[in-house]
């Protein structure tokens, strides 16, 4: 995950509060979740949307692997 899109994240979480994902979750393209984002003043580019997207519709309930979990928990640089 980019740290561009890990901030847009945290930006909708503050305008929707702590079940924002319940607001995203009948979302499954880019482009609807550019929309949906735009109506709350958050703009995604189609890099970042096309990411989300793929985090949003994984497999739903499984467990991070150690390396997911590491970079969630910043233990992982990304370098862009």
């Amino acid at each position: 995950m980019t740290k561009e899109l890990l901030e847009k994240i945290k930006e909708i979480e503050e305008k929707l509060g702590q079940d924002w994902m319940k607001e995203l979750d009948s979302i499954s393209t880019p482009e609807s979740l550019k929309q949906k984002a735009e109506g709350f003043g958050i703009t995604f580019t189609d890099t970042m949307a096309t990411e989300a997207i793929k985090l949003l519709n994984s497999d739903k309930g499984e467990e991070l692997s150690e390396e997911e979990l590491s970079a969630v928990a910043g233990g992982k640089i990304y370098h862009i």
